[in-house]
This record gives C-alpha cells, structure tokens and sequence, in this order.
C-alpha cells in the first residue's frame, strides 16, 4: 500500500519561510531597541520610525518567494513569535500586528491573482502597513467610543 501524501508546503518553502520569520523577527526587535535608546538618546519620540514598517517585508519575500497562499501568513505569525520571545517591549501585541501583517499581504497577493509584479508586493506592503496602524490605534483606543474604532475603520 503506496498512499501518496499532499502537502501545502514543501520542505524547501517551509525552511525559506522559517528563515525569513527569523531574520523577521530578530531584526524586529533590534530595531525597536536602537529606537528606544535614540529616543532616550534624543529626548524626543520617534528617531527610527522611517523604519517601523520593516516586519512587512519578511511577509511579503515570503509571498514572492514561496508563491503560495498561507505562505506571509505563517512567515507573519512565525516573525511575530521570534520577535516576542526576543524581547519586543509590546508583548503579546506584537503577535498580533505581525500575523495580522501576513495575513493582509496574503488577501492582496490572493485577491489580485498572485501576479509576480512590483505593484502586487507594494499594494501588499500598503495593506500590511495599514493593519499595524490599525491594530496599535485601536489597542492605544480601547477606553474611548465606538466614533473611534469607527473613524479608524474609514481611515484606514
């Protein structure tokens, strides 16, 4: 009895996945760090926020490598836990954010038919971007009204 199994993922795509959730993650919460002490440094927020939609890119060379659906969803939530077991001062949150980032370049990247063209990944990257927003206003909002969640669904 031969039975031939179907996986969604091969070993390869697994691995590349993994390593980009890796160096996702890692680099994640380097930055935050440098951007906590130039704050402290400075004296003023900000400082490295050219860079605070970096946990995007991981996702999205995931979704351009791989050429799968799931594949910056798993990168995503996988980015998220490597950031939050090394230290990202937004706990749990930035689980969250992270696979909420993944999942939001899978819908584009699935919605536009999985081309491979610069407009796909920087639409995918637009989507990813927004949901971190989204995510991190409405968690700093949860005391405030509905208007809020409200105002940022439209703004976003």
């Amino acid at each position: 009895m031969n039975s031939v199994q179907r996986h969604l993922f091969t070993l390869h795509e697994l691995l590349v996945m993994a390593a980009l959730a890796a160096l996702g993650g890692v680099s994640s919460s380097l930055i935050g760090m440098v951007r906590a002490a130039a704050h402290v440094v400075l004296g003023f927020p900000g400082g490295m926020e050219f860079l605070a939609g970096i946990h995007v890119l991981w996702p999205i060379l995931a979704a351009g490598l791989v050429q799968k659906p799931g594949a910056a969803t798993i990168t995503g939530l996988l980015a998220g836990a490597v950031e939050l077991l090394s230290g990202n001062p937004h706990g749990l949150l930035v689980l969250i954010y992270a696979a909420l980032a993944g999942v939001c370049v899978d819908v584009v990247w699935i919605i536009l038919g999985g081309l491979d063209h610069p407009f796909t990944y920087l639409l995918a990257g637009g989507a990813g971007a927004a949901s971190n927003v989204l995510v991190f206003k409405y968690a700093a909002s949860l005391a405030d009204s509905p208007v809020v969640l409200t105002m940022l669904l439209i703004m976003t």
